[in-house]
């Protein structure tokens, strides 16, 4: 399941079976999206962090994913 991050904190490790993509997409409207980093006290706009599985997704079309951890039922759309 995606995470978001901002430009300084991209890349996340992953824990378990979710490994991240090196790429990162970014929101619909970005900066101004309302999707904000996912870091404990980071505010700055965040991008999008897809797992492998997510990116065949990605390139097969589909642009809306569900956010990973205590967000259940939080989607989001990337262009």
């Amino acid at each position: 399941m995606a995470l978001v991050r901002c430009k300084e904190h991209r890349y996340p490790k992953g824990k378990g079976a979710n490994t991240y993509s090196a790429e990162t997409h970014l929101p619909v409207a970005y900066p101004q999206s309302g999707l904000v980093c996912g870091r404990t006290g980071c505010q700055n706009p965040g991008t999008v962090c897809l797992t492998g599985p997510e990116e065949v997704e990605y390139a097969r079309g589909v642009r809306i994913f569900t956010l990973t951890g205590g967000h259940a039922g939080a989607k989001f759309r990337v262009e």
